[in-house]
């Protein structure tokens, strides 16, 4: 039918991203290395899990979870931080993450300052993990062109 376009929403598709860090990466206070960052999608949030090259600890692999305008915010939040080399954060009512830069790196400080997971990831590998964010922004929110 000439005249109707459909706007289709790829929310309720799951997707699954891998990302491959790199030797540097680690998380606290698990106190582990992780080798490959998995973002998710499901109904009503994108999740952020990993994978540890050992786990004896049993450490669950969710680090944490965004609703779609948070991860926007935050991814938007990631990439000026690169670029201007500088901490920003990403507060809304439901995000706290403060994105620190380092000299070997970034730490992106996700909750409260007394009760908080950090990230730390390194210059080699921010880019990717930037990149598999906004891909999984765009998968379930896309915005049409105008």
């Amino acid at each position: 039918m000439a005249g109707i376009v459909s706007k289709l929403s790829n929310e309720h598709i799951p997707l699954s991203i891998n990302i491959d860090l790199d030797e540097r990466a680690f998380v606290f206070p698990a106190g582990k290395q992780i080798t490959r960052l998995v973002i998710s999608n499901d109904s009503t949030e994108i999740h952020f899990d990993t994978i540890y090259p050992f786990n004896q600890a049993r450490t669950p692999p969710r680090l944490f979870s965004l609703n779609f305008g948070d991860a926007k915010e935050f991814s938007r939040q990631l990439i000026d931080t690169i670029y201007v080399a500088r901490t920003q954060h990403a507060l809304t009512d439901t995000m706290r993450i403060a994105i620190n830069v380092l000299a070997n790196g970034y730490q992106i400080k996700i909750g409260d300052l007394t009760d908080s997971t950090d990230l730390y990831l390194s210059t080699g590998c921010i880019w990717r993990v930037c990149q598999g964010i906004l891909r999984m922004v765009d998968h379930v929110a896309p915005v049409e062109a105008q």
